[in-house]
């Protein structure tokens, strides 16, 4: 049994295990008995439902059995079966990211088969057993990783309390088999009571190492738990010795009322080894308890290979099977019972002899767990960062209250806090530039490589500066005159300096005194640019109009471009929009645009078609005038085919009558 235990546990360290690990049977995070040191996450939360079979085969080979009115007994080869069922609800929740407290419920059943060999089946049923609600745990977990920067190794501790009511639901055999009377209690078993009343509780402590960032390549995770256990157990029964008379009939003699609180202390140990595939996890799990206050029989052990496989959506189901690698003898667990029969048998001998808390070596067991876990469902990957710093004065070390721009990333500017300089902003990963601005100060700049969610520190000292003018101005939208939200970027010497304009379109900053280059830039609008002249200690006005810029696919249509009835010739009122037109197009010049003519419904349907292209061709000529080059224009026309609403009224033919302008490209 020994060297069969020892190639189990070399095996187990050859074996391959998981990157991430479900609820545990006492609900921590872990694999099966084994935990992980690693905790489940703040605000994290996993639950699962375990349902677990166990099966094991007592042998006798010289069984003494008397059928009910016999004088002598027969003697029996026999193999009775032993079943045990479990039931858990497991719930663990992270209360910080070190920490977490998980709880369990249990519903057990424990059923004995008798081996039904003749003439045993004449006078006895085959099946005995009781179920019921077990035990409640409750326990907290601590993790930590000394190796904060890879997560190679991670340290924990763990305790756990268990609760039961005082059911006292032994088993029952209902004829005597050899070794008992009818309605003794069989404590032979392996599990033979729901609960006794008992209470214990466990502290171990964890440890977990990520081969992977020791071996590379090798994705598998190592578990070693080692702590200690106590339990306690209340177990009253009426004990008695068995007699018989001439004629076989039995009685009892010498009956003895019998009670003990029996105390188990125990040393725990377990290993397990992860190591995941594309779908599934494989794991391995050795498991081993030793009962420090018991002579005989005082180890169980367990090997346990299993398979795991999970969802996006966070739902994991596992599977294993349970090998038990240490011996039980269902003689020796009957609570000083059989010693009774040819002697006085002491309170010591007896709880030597009570039933594990546990329950004993089960010779194997098949267990299925479904479970969720919030930690494990599919987050979208992270592709920002965050950028921060200090914003002082380079002399004083004062705090600064200035302007903090990242241009061509896509975020707003960030202010430093007046008070204490501190700025913020979250950004796309990238190589970021980064300008500063103050009032008063000379503009600082750098470049930071940012990658996604890392944390970057960057900190400025403004040195002051002379010879300081201001540039003022607003920024508005081309085609109705409202304000824009822009990016106002003016490129100095050394440098480019960015500020952000408010809400309603108006910008103030100070720069340095020269002649520079001043830029406007918003989304979905054409930047625009002018020369400046800075003057120390003067104000230079410029302001920004902003077209829009065209989108492939993009459609503007307008009815207010009139025509002459029934021809081709633009009426001068139209003349405004048109030139509007003109200036959005030269803004574009990359853009290929398509002018279509509509008509509605009066007149033929032919007539219509050629009017729409007619007047189609118009517009493409007063654009060309205008100086809009031809090559970025085509014409169509449609007639009557495309209304945009019915032609049942003169208002919805004014709108059918419109010239549409279509963005094929803008390269």
């Amino acid at each position: 049994m020994k060297n069969r235990g020892l190639i189990l546990i070399l095996t187990l360290l050859l074996a391959v295990g998981s990157a991430f690990s479900m609820p545990s049977i006492l609900g921590f995070r872990g694999v099966n008995r084994v935990l992980d040191a690693r905790t489940i996450g703040s605000n994290q939360m996993a639950f699962s439902v375990v349902g677990r079979y166990w099966s094991s085969a007592d042998k006798y080979d010289n069984l003494h059995y008397r059928p009910g009115g016999s004088a002598s007994d027969t003697v029996l080869s026999v193999e009775d079966s032993e079943h045990l069922s479990q039931g858990y609800f497991t719930l663990d929740y992270g209360l910080t990211s070190f920490m977490e407290i998980a709880a369990r419920i249990s519903y057990v059943g424990t059923y004995y088969e008798f081996d039904l060999t003749p003439p045993r089946n004449e006078t006895i049923g085959q099946w005995d057993g009781v179920h019921g609600m077990g035990d409640i745990m409750l326990g907290y977990k601590i993790g930590f990783t000394p190796t904060p920067s890879t997560e190679v190794l991670w340290l924990g501790l763990a305790n756990w309390f268990m609760f039961a009511p005082t059911s006292n639901q032994i088993v029952d055999c209902e004829e005597y088999d050899g070794r008992f009377d009818d309605a003794t209690p069989m404590l032979t078993m392996r599990q033979p009571s729901l609960s006794t009343g008992h209470t214990s509780m466990g502290i171990d402590g964890l440890v977990s190492l990520d081969l992977a960032n020791v071996l590379p390549g090798t994705p598998l995770r190592l578990h070693v738990n080692a702590g200690y256990s106590k339990y306690k157990q209340t177990i009253t029964f009426n004990d008695y010795r068995l007699q018989f008379d001439s004629t076989g009939r039995r009685t009892r003699a010498d009956e003895l009322l019998v009670s003990s609180i029996i105390e188990d202390n125990a040393l725990d140990f377990g290993i397990a080894l992860e190591f995941p595939t594309k779908f599934a996890v494989i794991y391995t799990e050795y498991s081993l308890k030793k009962y420090l206050d018991r002579d005989y029989y005082n180890h169980v052990a367990y090997f346990t290979p299993g398979i795991r496989v999970f969802s996006g959506g966070g739902i994991i189901m596992d599977f294993c099977f349970n090998m038990g690698l240490t011996a039980f003898d269902p003689e020796f667990f009957d609570f000083g019972h059989g010693l009774y029969q040819s002697g006085n048998v002491d309170i010591e001998d007896r709880d030597q002899r009570a039933p594990l808390p546990e329950g004993g070596t089960q010779d194997w067991g098949v267990a299925g767990s479904i479970a969720f876990s919030s930690d494990l469902l599919i987050k979208a990957p992270v592709t920002t960062g965050t950028i921060s710093g200090m914003i002082t004065d380079a002399e004083l070390g004062d705090a600064v209250e200035a302007t903090v721009s990242f241009p061509g990333a896509a975020v707003a500017a960030a202010i430093s806090d007046p008070v204490t300089g501190f700025y913020s902003a979250t950004i796309n990963a990238g190589s970021i530039p980064v300008t500063v601005a103050a009032i008063g100060y000379k503009a600082a700049s750098a470049t930071v490589v940012l990658e996604a969610g890392q944390d970057v520190v960057l900190d400025f000292a403004l040195e002051e500066q002379a010879g300081l003018g201001q540039i003022a101005g607003t920024v508005t939208e081309f085609e109705n005159g409202d304000p824009l939200l822009a990016t106002i970027s003016v490129e100095l010497e050394d440098t480019t300096i960015t500020f952000e304009s408010t809400p309603n379109g108006i910008f103030l900053f100070d720069v340095p005194e020269g002649t520079w280059t001043v830029r406007a830039e918003a989304d979905a609008y054409k930047s625009a640019s002018d020369i400046v002249v800075i003057e120390a200690d003067q104000t230079s006005i410029v302001d920004f109009v902003l077209k829009p810029e065209l989108i492939t696919g993009q459609v503007i249509s307008f009815d207010n471009i009139y025509f002459d009835s029934g021809s081709a010739n633009i009426k001068p009122e139209s003349y405004y929009v048109l030139d509007n037109m003109v200036e959005i197009l030269n803004a574009n010049p990359n853009a290929m645009v398509q002018v279509a003519g509509h008509t509605d419904s009066d007149g033929s349907s032919s007539y219509n078609q050629t009017l729409s292209e007619q007047r189609a061709a118009s517009v493409f000529n007063f654009l060309v005038q205008r100086g809009v080059p031809a090559r970025m224009l085509t014409t169509m026309g449609f007639g009557e085919n495309q209304p945009v609403v019915p032609n049942t009224s003169a208002s919805n033919k004014a709108m059918n009558r419109r010239i549409e302008f279509t963005v094929l490209s803008n390269r």
